[in-house]
């Protein structure tokens, strides 16, 4: 029964999320650079004074037939730019299989896979801690239907994927610390084994938890180098907790040598990981921007800002100051009363609301949290993507905590006393209550009332069926020379053309172009730049139009039709 309740959740989830897919109508400029860079043929550029036809732009988005699954080109391509590769080979995978397809279900479909890894994983932490079934289900519902879960689905970039392999790590993790005491070869005092045989038994048995650990730190540091932040964070955690408190040395020398080879494994692989994070313009703006002491109170309020307004839907402080109420009656209720031991908790973990797996939990999603808002982009709502990974796990912490400051709240003597056993689950009932509405609640206003699902651009689809109406007329596209690849954000209108005529705004030299000067009517597109209004000047009075209608208005460019 149990399990059919994650699934119908997981179920659902999938098809909200589907849904909000055919809402979603046109792309964020660097999901075109996703298409561009992982399937590129000869490479995009715009001519001055020269026509492209639709399927010359085409080519460079999609897997033209006999260039699939070329994984060199890819790792090629990005060693180019400033990301590792994995992420963009995943993603030229599902293109491949669907040759000379531009579509945004391609993007979709691969964050989708990495959602349900990512839901399993959250739910098989929400099991190793040990919640209720009623929080297992509300933490996994709000993470399933959350306006930022979707947002991020929704993204054709590589932040689903890097949400997985954070969950992931923290997982392993959290295992490593639950399962210590099962590895008896790690404990010398559990046996008369020599240093040295012992050594070698916990290097076997050891790897049996560590390979996992070094396996996903080796490919998410290809997926994303954000992953570095939560991998650090959470591996220092625990490096401090083995050593220091349970005094093995070895077994905490073990894990730091096999986390260094796992990432020098992948900086192997991709050499060219070193220069994206230590000369790369992105690495030196992130360094740059961590070091900065003056941008730090700034950055930090605007990143909680976006956690509480698109995660929370603004409601954030109220959850927290539930939490705070729960803790102080638990510490006012229980503190001094004998009767209650750890035994009156069949949880595994008694009453305490902190474990060394929560609490690694909880560090490693704050450093991840915290060095991601010193080093990230600050570009509006759009900055949530980089926040993503720490989202699922922000929501796995609150429905633990909310778990075992509830649980501890309601164990007390009741010396076998019906009416208070009555009372307790009568509590018990009410907060179960208050907890599925405050969940409905925040979803509810955050998907429908506040509208922060990102990445959709519905008002594309307006733009994208005027040129589709136009299909055959000349359109003309005037770029910066100085910004040329900002071209990218015309993809989807530009594609619906049979052909488009490029210009150089800056170029004033007069037009040399039959099908131009004949044209009747013209489609512009045009770049902002100084010399905007002389080439479209030079533009009309070579075509002899002298009518202008501006009917779009975008980030960096205006659409224009010319009469």
């Amino acid at each position: 029964m149990k399990k059919c309740g994650i699934l119908l959740i997981f179920v659902l989830s999938i098809i909200v999320n589907v849904y909000f897919g055919y809402q979603k109508a046109g792309f964020h400029e660097d999901e075109y650079y996703t298409y561009y860079s992982s399937n590129r043929s000869v490479g995009l550029y715009q001519p001055d004074r020269e026509w492209q036809d639709r399927q010359t732009i085409l080519d460079e988005f999609v897997v033209k037939n006999g260039e699939g699954f070329n994984y060199g080109l890819v790792a090629l391509v990005q060693s180019w730019d400033v990301h590792p590769p994995f992420y963009y080979m995943i993603f030229h995978t599902i293109c491949s299989l669907f040759p000379g397809v531009f579509t945004k279900w391609t993007g979709i479909i691969t964050n989708l896979i990495a959602f349900s890894l990512t839901f399993l994983v959250l739910d098989l932490i929400l099991k190793r801690l040990r919640v209720s079934f009623l929080m297992e289900m509300l933490g996994l519902l709000f993470y399933g239907f959350n306006p930022q879960t979707i947002s991020g689905n929704m993204l054709t970039r590589m932040y689903a994927w890097l949400s997985f392999f954070v969950a992931l790590c923290a997982y392993l993790h959290i295992r490593l610390v639950q399962d210590y005491k099962s590895m008896k070869t790690l404990n010398v005092s559990e046996h008369k084994e020599t240093q040295k045989v012992s050594f070698v038994g916990a290097l076997k048995e050891y790897g049996m938890y560590i390979l996992p650990v070094a396996v996903t730190s080796y490919l998410g540091f290809l997926t994303q180098y954000f992953y570095l932040f939560f991998f650090v964070s959470i591996g220092i955690a625990y490096t401090a907790w083995i050593v220091f408190l349970n005094k093995n040395i070895r077994y905490g020398i073990t894990y730091v040598i096999s986390c260094a080879v796992s990432l020098g494994l992948a900086v192997i692989s991709y050499p060219a990981s070193l220069h994206h994070m230590l000369g790369g313009y992105r690495g030196n703006e992130a360094a740059g921007s961590l070091f900065d002491i003056g941008n730090t109170l700034m950055r930090l309020s605007f990143f909680a800002g976006l956690l509480n307004d698109f995660v929370f839907a603004g409601l954030l402080w109220m959850i927290i100051g539930t939490i705070i109420v729960l803790a102080i009656i638990g510490i006012i209720k229980y503190a001094k009363d004998n009767t209650i031991t750890d035994e009156s908790y069949d949880n595994g973990y008694g009453k305490r609301a902190l474990t060394a797996d929560f609490v690694m939990l909880i560090i490693g999603t704050i450093g991840y949290f915290l060095i991601t808002t010193k080093t990230a982009l600050l570009v509006g709502a759009a900055s949530n993507r980089y926040e993503m990974p720490a989202y699922g796990l922000v929501i796995i912490i609150l429905a633990v905590t909310i778990h075992r400051l509830g649980v501890i709240w309601h164990i007390g003597d009741t010396d076998g006393d019906a009416e208070k056993k009555h009372s307790q689950k009568g509590a018990s009932t009410i907060i179960g209550i208050a907890l599925c509405c405050i969940t409905v609640v925040t979803l509810y206003k955050g998907l429908l009332i506040d509208n922060r699902v990102l990445f959709i651009y519905a008002e594309d689809r307006e733009k994208i069926a005027f040129a589709s109406e136009r299909h055959d007329k000349v359109a003309v596209v005037m770029f910066n020379p100085a910004t040329p690849h900002n071209v990218w954000r015309l993809t989807d209108e530009l594609l619906e053309y049979d052909k488009v005529y490029y210009m150089n705004e800056e170029n004033n030299d007069p037009l040399d172009d039959v099908e131009i000067m004949n044209a009747g009517e013209i489609i512009l597109y045009a770049a902002d730049d100084d010399n905007q209004e002389n080439a479209i000047n030079n533009l009309m009075q070579y075509a002899s139009l002298n009518e202008r209608e501006k009917i779009y208005t975008e980030e960096m460019w205006n659409t224009y039709i010319l009469r």
